[in-house]
């Protein structure tokens, strides 16, 4: 069984204090991982709790011991691996991201190139399903070169620990850019989309399929760069469908298309196109396709349920951006874009203010997106109504009021 690794964590100092066993930091810091690959993010003590290995009051009393080690240290929350200042043959200079599998760090490598250095976690370095996909994520990076792509340098292992060595993007994850703006304006909405099709098509052409698109995996460079990341769930279509057990749904909830959401192992690269479609629909709009109080509710609605209208939400949303929602949503992936060269397309005729060529009408009933209300001010117009019929009335009335009074006067004369 593998120990936490050394240094000022959570895991390695409630073991020191007798509260935790190695293989329930190990078997929590697993969970960790798998709900990060489903967009979710949990403490580590939030974990244990709902493992019922400790209670709030123990997860309390290990954090402020954590927090009166750092103090001491004067290391912020800075990490050890940092601290250390090198691993292996790479000089660390910042980290970027950390999660469940893992780190991510700025760093240089031998030839003083500025690499993004992906490091997975020691304590499940030695769980097989991690380190594959891993392994996946070095083979289809090094194998695909394109500039909507972050290229993979080098893979390896070090003091126990797999790595990655990857571009190093100077900029933003789309998640962030989404965290600051709320939603995106169209045209840029449709930019950044085409960038990762174009990052798609490549792979797709090299027979990879990324299998998990979402605003977390794209990066936005400084220079306007749009990069795909995160190959781990890429899988090869010439390679042995067994990359994973039946009926085990791989994906990210709020975007993972039909056919995924049903378990099947034999998925094309269209479901990458369903996945992109549903980021594109959360760029427009700000709120994912589908929202849910668990997992399963989630991936249900993608296989049964119609999708709000975009512009339902937004009126000012095009046509065009509605109709290339509409058809890479496509409950059927038969009823999708045929690939990503013809979704580039229709791209462009939407930045163009033009409309799609190959996103045709039928497409809304096959999406089963509803059609767009075009809200209008029923209300008032049904307060008018009454109003209009009893002035009728009245004008009526008062007309034929006045002709009988003028037919009494006569015979009166």
């Amino acid at each position: 069984m593998s120990q936490p690794a050394k240094g000022d964590r959570f895991g390695e100092i409630a073991i020191e204090m007798q509260l935790l066993q190695s293989s329930e930091i190990s078997e929590a810091l697993k969970r960790q991982a798998v709900l990060q690959t489903q967009d979710q993010r949990k403490p580590i003590g939030e974990i244990l709790v709902e493992m019922r290995v400790l209670d709030l009051r123990r997860v309390q009393k290990v954090l402020l011991e954590q927090k009166r080690r750092r103090e001491k240290q004067g290391v912020g929350t800075a990490d050890s691996m940092v601290s250390r200042k090198t691993f292996g043959d790479f000089e660390l200079l910042d980290r970027i991201g950390e999660g469940g599998m893992g780190a991510v760090y700025k760093a240089r490598d031998m030839t003083g190139r500025i690499v993004a250095l992906k490091v997975l976690s020691k304590d499940i370095s030695g769980d097989t399903e991690f380190v594959k996909r891993f392994q996946r994520e070095a083979k289809a990076g090094g194998a695909l070169n394109h500039p909507n792509i972050a290229a993979a340098y080098a893979a390896g292992q070090h003091d126990g620990r797999p790595f990655l060595s990857m571009e190093f993007v100077d900029g933003e994850s789309l998640r962030a850019r989404l965290r600051r703006k709320g939603r995106l304006q169209e045209k840029e909405a449709l930019a950044i989309t085409r960038g990762v099709a174009a990052g798609l098509a490549h792979a797709h052409s090299h027979s990879f399929i990324h299998r998990d698109i979402k605003p977390d995996n794209v990066l936005l460079g400084n220079d306007g760069s749009v990069k795909v990341v995160d190959l781990g769930l890429a899988k090869s279509m010439e390679d042995d469908q067994r990359l994973t057990k039946t009926g085990i749904a791989l994906g990210t909830p709020h975007y993972i298309s039909p056919e995924q959401a049903r378990g099947k192992k034999d998925v094309d690269h269209r479901c990458d196109i369903y996945s992109l479609g549903a980021t594109l629909y959360l760029l427009l709009t700000g709120s994912v396709p589908f929202e849910g109080s668990t997992n399963a509710e989630i991936m249900l609605k993608h296989l049964k349920e119609e999708l709000e209208n975009p512009q339902d939400l937004f009126p000012g949303i095009s046509d065009s951006a509605v109709l290339v929602i509409t058809r890479m949503m496509a409950k059927k992936p038969e009823d999708r874009y045929a690939d990503c060269l013809q979704l580039i397309e229709d791209l462009d005729q939407a930045l163009a203010g033009q409309m799609p060529k190959h996103a045709g009408g039928g497409a809304i009933a096959q999406s089963s997106i509803r059609p767009p209300r075009r809200r209008r001010p029923r209300a008032a117009a049904r307060a008018k109504a009454p109003k209009s019929g009893c002035m009728v009335i009245l004008v009526a009335t008062t007309t034929a009021v006045l002709a009988l009074l003028e037919v009494t006067r006569r015979l009166l004369a």
